[in-house]
């Protein structure tokens, strides 16, 4: 029988939040952390008052801190049961966010390269740079970190396509994906920033059409790399 918070001993040993005022972001940064590493099991049952405890905390922040991972996707709730951790998406549905990705990405990568070079081209360049720097690190935190560039990346090129709507989306999407990381393996780390690049540079000068097919081969191949991680 899984315990409520996901482990057989029914303690996580979750990280601490600082010995000062905690504040909701802190715990929402540690429960996200803690489902997206699965040290919450997918499916379990969260207790807010065992929560609350395990982190020295009161109830309030953590009711907060899982509302907003409630609004992410990473946990659902249901009236009389209260907050479970969501379950992992199957390769079905997986494929299906790609699919909208593919409808929209592409598009939007053209449409950047076409508006020409703005200060955005420059903060793309500095997060593929800062990425490069991490590939030869083989850590969780190094490859959390390459995660969240990847979603900046294409978080920032859709936002210089213009369209908000798309931008809010993706970043929805991104935020259910990031359960999914490739970089804990380097070499799927390395075809998938080489990729970027190539994203980039045709954005960089401006090649509307090659934006648009490069950022479709990066997609389909991620999607077949997201595959041999979850089969």
């Amino acid at each position: 029988m899984t315990d409520p918070l996901g482990t057989a001993e029914g303690a996580l040993s979750l990280r601490r939040p600082a010995p000062r005022k905690v504040l909701a972001d802190e715990v929402y940064e540690i429960l996200r952390e803690s489902l997206l590493s699965q040290r919450i099991a997918p499916g379990s049952r969260l207790n807010l008052d065992l929560l609350a405890r395990e982190l020295h905390v009161s109830n309030t922040p953590v009711r907060q801190a899982l509302a907003r991972l409630e609004a992410d996707g990473f946990v659902t709730k249901e009236a009389y049961v209260g907050f479970t951790a969501s379950p992992l998406l199957d390769s079905r549905t997986i494929a299906e966010l790609y699919d909208l990705r593919l409808l929209i990405e592409p598009t939007g990568a053209a449409r950047a390269a076409k508006r020409g070079p703005r200060d955005w081209v420059a903060q793309l360049r500095d997060i593929c740079t800062s990425a490069v720097d991490l590939l030869d690190e083989q850590s969780a935190e190094h490859a959390e970190a390459l995660g969240t560039a990847d979603a900046d990346f294409h978080v920032m090129i859709a936002r210089a396509a213009g369209n908000g709507v798309i931008v809010d989306y993706l970043e929805q999407v991104l935020t259910q994906m990031s359960r999914y990381t490739l970089y804990s393996s380097p070499q799927a780390a390395l075809h998938a920033w080489e990729e970027h690049r190539t994203v980039l540079e045709a954005i960089e000068r401006g090649d509307s059409d090659e934006a648009l097919q490069t950022m479709r081969t990066h997609l389909r191949n991620g999607l077949d790399r997201v595959h041999e991680v979850v089969n």
